[in-house]
């Protein structure tokens, strides 16, 4: 839509600090992403791939995907009573038609142990984005434009992003913000910037028998320049074999969930958002995959790291 790249230029050209990170439906199977003080929060590696395809038929409309692992730093000769180490890592490639980026970072957090069941984790991302913008595919009304002189692609470094978080085996509670730094981004638009995003999230689990569970959380987005974003979902789960849930998201959509895990270690979930907004007029809905890899093996009891609900 013309109107659209437009849009876009006009926005890139007078430096407005919109949204600029993904959006996802499926949290609860993609916290790592969001608070890199979740790294090292399960007692093996955690692997994560996700596609997004969203506002399917729009042009120009985001195309995410990703890939993540993260594990805890383990010594097998003490068992786990003061706090542990957690590491990881995960790239993201965007695309929104003459505008995307690919994201490289690295996490470190530290895992306190405050008592038997609970930990208070900090931790941070550092990492590098390559900025990209095609000129090629933009429509101005001014020739003489500032924006025609972008570069195609520039990077922006260190992007750092930090977090802190809560866990226990029945709840969670967590703040991050991405892109603290506020970077300038050089040769694209006039006097771009990556600006900080605000995620508090928080989550808790109850048992309804020896097998079944429900899993209510929230997580609350917000940057300078957009209005605030905020997910409510629940996910019912059985024996941590299949799980069926459903997400609001305000002015934007309704999401239905399914989590399917088979062969041990692996857990797929899907989730096909029904946009709600005024898009909907131009636009099909958007669809989520994300594959989890976590080969755990049984440990024990006295050397088990505190489980937080999102990971059994």
């Amino acid at each position: 839509m013309r109107a659209t790249l437009l849009l876009t230029v006009v926005l890139c050209a007078l430096g407005v600090r919109a949204q600029q990170v993904p959006q996802y439906s499926q949290n609860v199977l993609n916290y790592f992403n969001i608070n890199p003080a979740v790294a090292g929060s399960k007692d093996c590696i955690d692997v994560r791939l996700g596609f997004r395809k969203q506002w399917v038929g729009f042009e120009n409309a985001p195309t995410t995907g990703w890939a993540s692992v993260h594990a805890t730093l383990r010594n097998k000769k003490k068992p786990y009573l003061k706090g542990k180490h957690g590491i990881g890592g995960y790239v993201e490639a965007d695309d929104t038609g003459p505008l995307g980026y690919t994201l490289i970072n690295l996490a470190y957090a530290y895992h306190v142990r405050m008592n038997k069941d609970h930990y208070l984790a900090m931790g941070t991302f550092l990492g590098v984005k390559q900025q990209k913008f095609d000129v090629g595919q933009t429509l101005v009304a001014d020739f003489n434009d500032p924006v025609l002189a972008s570069r195609s692609s520039t990077f922006v470094f260190p992007i750092v992003s930090p977090g802190i978080w809560l866990y226990s085996r029945t709840y969670w509670a967590g703040l991050s913000v991405h892109q603290l730094l506020n970077n300038r981004v050089p040769g694209i638009g006039v006097d771009s910037r990556l600006s900080p995003h605000y995620m508090l999230s928080a989550g808790y689990r109850w048992r309804l028998g020896r097998k079944t569970s429900v899993t209510p959380n929230a997580l609350i987005k917000l940057s300078r320049g957009s209005p605030m974003a905020m997910d409510i979902n629940a996910m019912l789960e059985w024996n941590r074999v299949l799980g069926i849930g459903v997400s609001y998201r305000n002015q934007d959509a309704v999401v239905a969930m399914v989590k399917v895990g088979f062969l041990k270690f692996f857990t797929v979930g899907y989730a096909y958002d029904i946009t709600t907004s005024r898009l909907k007029a131009a636009s099909s809905n958007t669809h989520e995959v994300i594959l989890g890899i976590t080969p755990c093996i049984p440990v024990d009891p006295s050397k088990r790291i505190v489980s937080c609900p999102i990971f059994e």
